[in-house]
């Protein structure tokens, strides 16, 4: 054997090696079996992929009726595990929903406001307080549409927002805004 040669094997076996692993994972992935590989280079150092483990598979080998206990009590474990996740999320979107409906309830109790009991001063309050929410919106839009020209994905609520502020910008007349409709 020429040095040549072996560092001509050697260099192969490199590439070579993860495209084998690479199926050993795929294998595992796509057929959920169990297996250990074991790759000796040609230097003689050692390269190893298993699931669940290379020892693990091999003691399954080589006693399989511990191994039938011991792949049974994982499952039940990994059952377990899987079942406290799915609990705990069902214990959050219940949450959810009671504050869902709490705000519903809220939401239900709010009664309309009777203008013919306002007068002049209420009037020009609720004025005031209406344009510091229109003003409130305005800033949010405006916070909406920069973020969006600075990200490269849209933000709906900004495309909304945009649509919105394009059909304001062509009329600014309320009363001809109207008629055109």
């Amino acid at each position: 054997m020429t040095k040549e040669g072996a560092n001509a094997r050697q260099a192969t076996s490199s590439k070579r090696r993860p495209g084998l692993l690479k199926k050993a994972s795929e294998l595992y992935a796509f057929c959920a079996i169990e297996m250990a590989i074991i790759v000796l280079s040609p230097r003689g150092k050692p390269f190893y992929f298993g699931h669940p483990s290379v020892d693990a598979t091999v003691d399954m080998r080589e006693h399989p009726k511990m191994a039938c206990i011991d792949a049974t009590q994982q499952a039940q474990t990994d059952r377990q595990q899987i079942l406290e996740k799915l609990n705990k999320q069902y214990a959050d979107v219940l949450e959810q929903l009671k504050a869902g409906m709490k705000g519903a309830k809220e939401l239900s109790d709010i009664k309309p406001l009777r203008f013919e009991n306002f007068s002049f001063n209420d009037f020009v309050v609720f004025g005031k307080w209406l344009e510091d929410v229109e003003n409130a919106v305005d800033k949010r839009r405006t916070e909406l549409l920069a973020l969006e020209s600075s990200s490269s994905t849209p933000c709906p609520g900004a495309i909304k927002a945009s649509v919105r502020s394009q059909n304001d910008d062509k009329c600014d007349d309320p009363c001809k805004a109207q008629v055109g409709n």
